[in-house]
C-alpha cells in the first residue's frame, strides 16, 4: 500500500475529504458533501471508486468490504496518477519564492485533487536531470497550464521576461484563483509597467483584482494600491492613500520606490537616487556617453537609462542578460521621475555630483518653460564636459523658443555664449544661433549678439572639410543675414577656400529666395555677395560664381542682388567685363537696367561692345542698326565700322557676322529708295575689300566653333544688291528722262485723238435730227391716210356669230352646264364653236365674232380636253355633235 503522504490526504491535522477533496478533521462526516470518514492511507482507493461509480454515501462500507489485494491494487494506481501531481505541485514551489502572494503550492495540489484519476496529470516536455533550472526553462518544459502562469508571473516579478513570459502573465489576469491576484501585482511593478503598459481591457481587470488584494491581503495592501493607482490613472481614494503612505516606510526598498512613485514623493525618490547604485549607474551612462562622443547619434548615449529598461523584455527569465543592479534601474528611474516633476531637489544633486546623466534627464523630462535655477545649473554642469553635451543641451533649448524665456534666464544664456560656447565646434553653435534667431519676435539685444558673436569666432577656426559642411545648414543663413562688418569678412575669405567656395557662392547667390520664405533683410543679401566680389584674388571665385548664378539664375528675389551688380557696372568701369562674364545668365535685366537708364543707343553700344562677350557684338550691332529709323543709319553705322575694325583680328567670324547685321539694312534702305545713304553705301563698297582680306587672314578662335562659316558670302550678296542698287538708281534716273519723253509724245497723241472723237459726235448728233425728222413726216403721212379712210365711212360688219345647230335630237348632256360663266360653258357651245372653226374664214375674226381670243381660246380649249379625259360620256357626245350635220 502507498504512504498516505504520496496521495496528498493530509495536511497538517486535517484530512481531504474523497468526494469533495476538501480538508475536515479526521474521522468525522464531510460537512459539505455527506462523504463518510475515510482514513488517509485509503484515500487513494476511496477516490478510484468514485471514478468507478461508487456512490459516495455508501463509500466507507464499499471500502470496509473491499478485499485487501483490490484496494492496494487501487491505492497503486491512483499514487501513479499523484506522482504526476507532485512534480506539478514542486514546480509550483520551485515558483513560489519569486511570488508575492502565497498558497500557490496548496492551489496547485487542491485544483489538482479534484480532477484526479479523472483527469491525467501532464508529463513535462523535458524530463532530464541536468535540465536547466531557470523559470523560462521552467516555463518551456511544463505542460500544466498553471505553472506556465506561475513561471511568467515569477519572471515578470524579477523584472525581465521575455515577450512570451510577459503576454502569459497578461493572460493570468482572465483566469480564476490567486493567479490573476498576483498577475495584477506584477504586471505594475515599476520594473515592468515603464516598459511595457498594459492595454485599456487588462488596466481594468488589474484595478478590479488589486481590490481584492487590497482587501483580502492586507500585508501586500501598499502593493495593491500601488497596482490600482497605475491602473487606473486616478488619484488614490482615502483607504489606498493611507496604505501608500504607509509603503513609503516600509523596510522593503522595492515596495518603498513603489509608493514613492506613485506618491511622487521627492524624499522617496531622492533616497532610490542617491544610494550607491545610482553612482555606479550613472558613471556607467557616463562612461557610454563618452565613448558615443564625436558619432553623430549623441542621443543614442543621451536614452542609455531607457535602453537599459527596454532591453529588459528582450532578455531571458532569470534577468541574466541585464548585468545592472536593481539598485541602478531605480536611480534612473528615480532620475527621471524627479525631472519630470521639476524637482528642485534634484538640481541640487546635479550641481553636487556634475553627472551627465543627471543632466540629460533633466533636459529631457524637465517641464517647459524651464526656470531660471533648471537653465543655471544645466550650464553649470555643462561647463565641467566637453561638447558630447552641447547636443542634447541644444535640443531641449529649442522645445522653448529663445524670445519667450524670461529676461533673466536670456541674461544666464549670454553669459554663458560668452564664456563657453565660442569654443565648440561651429555646427552646434549654428544650431544654438537658429535657436535664438527663430521665429518672428526674436530678440535683437546683447543675448543674440553674443551666440552671434560666438558663432564668428566658432566659425572662423573651421576648417575647410568643416565650412563645406557648414554652408549646408540653414543656421549658417541666419548668422549671414544678421552679422556685420565681421560677417563680410569671413564670406571673402570663405569665397578664396576652394573646399568652400562653390557652395557658398550658391548660397549666397540663392539667399534671396530662401529669405522671402523667412525674415527679408533688405540689402544684406546683395552686401554679402559683394563682399564675396571684392578684391583681391577675384579670379578664382569667377568661374564658380558664374555656375552658381547660372544654377539660381531664376530664384526669386533676384532683383535685389541684379540691382547691386548693375550698381557695381555703373561705378566701376574696369569691372565691367568680370561682370559681365560672372553674371552672364543675368545679362538680359542688366542690359534691361541699361536701357532704362541711358536712352542714346551709340552710347549704350559703345560702352557695352567693348566689355561684354566677344560673341555678342552681333547682337549689339542687330540692337544698334536693326529697328533704327533710315535716317539714324548714316550716324550708326560709322561705329560699327570701327568695331569691326578693332576686333577682326581676332574673332573674324563673330565680326563679319556683325558687320552682316550692319549691311543688310543698309543695303534694305538703299534698295527702298533712301538716297540719303548712297554715300555711306558708296563708303562701305570700298572699305568691304580690305574688311574682307583681313577675315580671311585671320584664324578663328575655338569660342567661334558655332560659326561654320565666316558670312562672307553673305556679306558678297550684300555686295551685290548694293551696286545693283546703285546701278539701279541710274538706270531709274534715265528710265524716267525717257519716260518724260514718252509722255510728252502721248499727251500730243492725246489731244488729237479728242479733237477727231470731237468731230464724229457732232456728225453723230447731227444724223440723229435727221432721223427724227424724217420719223416725224412718216407719222403726219399716215394720220393723213387715216383720215381719209375714215372719211369713206365704216367697214361692213361681218358674221359677228355661228348659230348654225346640229341635225340631230338634242340630249340634256347637251346643253349641261360644264363651265359655268365660260363662252362655252357646254358640249354644243363648244361643238358648235369648233364647226365655225373647221371652215373656212379668218380665225381670229371667227373668235372675237363669238366673243373669245386667242387666250381665251386656248385656255377652254384645254380645259375641255381635261373635261373630256374625266367624263368620257362628254368627249362621245362631242364626236356625235361635230359629225352630224348642221343647218
Amino acid at each position: 500500500m502507498a504512504p498516505f503522504w504520496d496521495n496528498g490526504a493530509v495536511r497538517g491535522a486535517r484530512v481531504r475529504c474523497p468526494g469533495c477533496t476538501r480538508f475536515n478533521p479526521p474521522g468525522a462526516r464531510c460537512p459539505s458533501c455527506a462523504c463518510g470518514p475515510v482514513a488517509p492511507e485509503h484515500y487513494g482507493a476511496a477516490r478510484m471508486l468514485l471514478h468507478a461509480g461508487v456512490d459516495r454515501f455508501a463509500l466507507t462500507g464499499r471500502l470496509e468490504a473491499l478485499e485487501p489485494g483490490l484496494a492496494r491494487q487501487l491505492e497503486a494506481q491512483y499514487a501513479g496518477q499523484w506522482a504526476g501531481v507532485l512534480r506539478i505541485v514542486e514546480d509550483a514551489r520551485r515558483c513560489e519564492p519569486f511570488l508575492t502572494l502565497g498558497g500557490f503550492v496548496e492551489e496547485a495540489e487542491d485544483r489538482w485533487a479534484e480532477v484526479v484519476p479523472w483527469s491525467q496529470p501532464p508529463v513535462s516536455r523535458v524530463a532530464a536531470a541536468d535540465a536547466d533550472d531557470s523559470l523560462e526553462a521552467l516555463y518551456q518544459r511544463s505542460e500544466d497550464p498553471g505553472v506556465r502562469q506561475l513561471a511568467a508571473l515569477a519572471a515578470v516579478n524579477r523584472g525581465r521576461p521575455s515577450r512570451e513570459l510577459y503576454s502569459a502573465a497578461q493572460g493570468a489576469l482572465y483566469v480564476d484563483g490567486l493567479a490573476r491576484l498576483e498577475a495584477a501585482l506584477a504586471l505594475t511593478r515599476w520594473r515592468v509597467w515603464f516598459v511595457a503598459p498594459a492595454g485599456r481591457p487588462q488596466r481594468e481587470l488589474i484595478a478590479r483584482h488589486a481590490r481584492d488584494v487590497f482587501a483580502n491581503h492586507p500585508e501586500h495592501a501598499a502593493r495593491a494600491a500601488v497596482a490600482w493607482v497605475r491602473a487606473t490613472g486616478k488619484a488614490p481614494e482615502v483607504d489606498l492613500l493611507l496604505a501608500l503612505r504607509e509603503g513609503l516606510r516600509a523596510q522593503d526598498e522595492d515596495i518603498a520606490f513603489e509608493c514613492a512613485l506613485v506618491l511622487e514623493d521627492e524624499l522617496g525618490l531622492l533616497a532610490a537616487l542617491s544610494s550607491d547604485g545610482e553612482a555606479r549607474a550613472a558613471q556607467s551612462l557616463d562612461d557610454e556617453g563618452r565613448a558615443a562622443h564625436g558619432s553623430d547619434d549623441e542621443a543614442r548615449a543621451a536614452q542609455g537609462a531607457d535602453d537599459k529598461s527596454r532591453g529588459a523584455l528582450n532578455s531571458d527569465g532569470e534577468g541574466n542578460a541585464a548585468k545592472d543592479p536593481d539598485a541602478e534601474d531605480r536611480a534612473a528611474l528615480a532620475a527621471r521621475t524627479l525631472a519630470a516633476l521639476g524637482a528642485p531637489a534634484l538640481l541640487a544633486v546635479l550641481r553636487e555630483t556634475r553627472s551627465a546623466v543627471l543632466a540629460r534627464e533633466v533636459m529631457r523630462r524637465w517641464p517647459a518653460p524651464a526656470s531660471w535655477e533648471a537653465v543655471d545649473a544645466l550650464l553649470t554642469v555643462s561647463a565641467g564636459f566637453d561638447d558630447g553635451l552641447i547636443e542634447p543641451l541644444s535640443q531641449w533649448a529649442r522645445q522653448t523658443p529663445f524670445a519667450s524665456l524670461p529676461p533673466e534666464v536670456r541674461e544666464r544664456w549670454r553669459q554663458w555664449a560668452d564664456a563657453r560656447l565660442g569654443t565648440l565646434p561651429a555646427a552646434r553653435v549654428l544650431r544654438l544661433l537658429e535657436w535664438v534667431r527663430e521665429g518672428d519676435e526674436a530678440p535683437d539685444d546683447a543675448s543674440a549678439t553674443a551666440f552671434q558673436r560666438a558663432a564668428g569666432q566658432a566659425l572662423s577656426r573651421a576648417s575647410s572639410s568643416e565650412r563645406a559642411e557648414l554652408l549646408h545648414s540653414r543656421a549658417l543663413v541666419d548668422f549671414l543675414v544678421h552679422g556685420d562688418v565681421e560677417e563680410l569678412a569671413l564670406v571673402h575669405t570663405w569665397a578664396r577656400d576652394a573646399a568652400c567656395a562653390a557652395p557658398l557662392l550658391e548660397l549666397l547667390v540663392s539667399l534671396p529666395g530662401r529669405l522671402r520664405r523667412e525674415r527679408p533683410v533688405p540689402g544684406r543679401c546683395a552686401r554679402l555677395l559683394m563682399a564675396a566680389w571684392e578684391r583681391p584674388a577675384r579670379s578664382t571665385i569667377l568661374a564658380p560664381l558664374n555656375k552658381a548664378v547660372r544654377s539660381w539664375s531664376g530664384i526669386s528675389g533676384r532683383e535685389e542682388l541684379i540691382d547691386a551688380v548693375w550698381l557695381r557696372f555703373q561705378r566701376h568701369p574696369v569691372e565691367r567685363t568680370e561682370l559681365l562674364a560672372a553674371f552672364e545668365p543675368w545679362r538680359q535685366e542688366l542690359w534691361e537696367r541699361q536701357l532704362a537708364a541711358q536712352p542714346d543707343a551709340i552710347a549704350i553700344f559703345e560702352t557695352w561692345w567693348r566689355v561684354d562677350s566677344q560673341k555678342r557684338l552681333p547682337d549689339l550691332v542687330s540692337f544698334l542698326v536693326e529697328n533704327a529709323p533710315v535716317e539714324a543709319l548714316p550716324a550708326r553705322l560709322p561705329f560699327v565700322w570701327a568695331a569691326a575694325e578693332a576686333r577682326v583680328d581676332t574673332w573674324p567670324r563673330s565680326t563679319s557676322h556683325a558687320v552682316f547685321l550692319a549691311a543688310a539694312p543698309l543695303a534694305g534702305a538703299l534698295r527702298s529708295g533712301h538716297d540719303a545713304l548712297v554715300p555711306d553705301a558708296e563708303r562701305f563698297l570700298a572699305w568691304f575689300p580690305g574688311f574682307e582680306a583681313r577675315v580671311l587672314a585671320a584664324s578663328s578662335p575655338e569660342a567661334e566653333s558655332s560659326y561654320q562659316r565666316d558670312l562672307l558670302e553673305d556679306l558678297h550678296v550684300e555686295v551685290r544688291l548694293m551696286r545693283e542698287a546703285l546701278e539701279r538708281r541710274a538706270e531709274e534716273a534715265e528710265a524716267l528722262r525717257q519716260a518724260e519723253l514718252r509722255r510728252r509724245v502721248e499727251e500730243s497723241r492725246r489731244r488729237d485723238q479728242e479733237r477727231q472723237l470731237e468731230l464724229a459726235r457732232l456728225e453723230v448728233e447731227a444724223a440723229a435730227h435727221e432721223a427724227v425728222r424724217a420719223r416725224a413726216e412718216q407719222e403726219a403721212h399716215q394720220a393723213r391716210l387715216a383720215d381719209a379712210l375714215a372719211r369713206l365711212g365704216p367697214r361692213p360688219a361681218q358674221l359677228r356669230r355661228f348659230d348654225a345647230s346640229p341635225q340631230v335630237e338634242l340630249l340634256p348632256i347637251d346643253v349641261e352646264v360644264i363651265f359655268p360663266g365660260a363662252t362655252m360653258a357646254s358640249v354644243l357651245d363648244y361643238s358648235r364653236t369648233l364647226k365655225a372653226l373647221s371652215g373656212n374664214g379668218d380665225w381670229l375674226e371667227l373668235l372675237a365674232a363669238n366673243g373669245l381670243s386667242m387666250t381665251s381660246w386656248s385656255t377652254e380649249a384645254r380645259a375641255w380636253g381635261e373635261a373630256m379625259v374625266r367624263r368620257p360620256e362628254l368627249g362621245l357626245r362631242f364626236s356625235q355633235l361635230f359629225h352630224a350635220p348642221w343647218s
